[in-house]
């Protein structure tokens, strides 16, 4: 008996929850809120070492999400706005760096630097094949190897 109370008390906190829940009105997202994110995923907060304008909470973020929705209402392309802060905060506000100048080297030297490693091993193990020699499976010849175990004592 007590069990059926406590059931029917559970489905009618259920029932009452979930009646609630049917209220309440659906949030709309902002139709920019897309291309918002688009734009401040690409840009660094001043503020935040290594986060983006997207992600951060600081006041500066706050404002520069701010400026990038009025820029999207005045047409302004996402080109523009990135240039726009490129212009006002320098090349250290793109998350990635620019594919040109001295920053090329930023994406050539993982590359550069693989190649350069693998020579080098290669080099390092050609260099100990040659000290050591042509060897054999175990490292001496055949009839060295018969004598060695003919020398063996039981």
């Amino acid at each position: 008996m007590i069990w059926r109370a406590i059931v029917l008390g559970f489905v009618m906190l259920l029932g009452i929850s979930l009646g609630m829940a049917g209220d309440a009105p659906l949030q709309q997202e902002d139709p920019l809120e897309p291309r918002l994110k688009s734009i401040a995923v690409q840009l660094r907060c001043p503020v935040c070492q290594g986060e983006t304008i997207y992600d951060s909470h600081s006041s500066v973020a706050s404002q520069m999400k701010a400026l990038i929705k009025e820029k999207i209402a005045e047409g302004r392309s996402d080109a523009e706005i990135i240039s726009f802060f490129v212009e006002r905060y320098g090349e250290f506000v793109l998350m990635e760096p620019a594919r040109r100048g001295a920053a090329l080297l930023i994406w050539l030297f993982p590359g550069l630097a693989l190649f350069a490693g693998s020579a080098a091993a290669l080099l390092v193990l050609h260099r100990r094949k040659s000290l050591l020699g042509p060897a054999t499976a175990a490292g001496t010849d055949t009839g060295e190897l018969i004598a060695r175990i003919e020398r063996l004592e039981p």
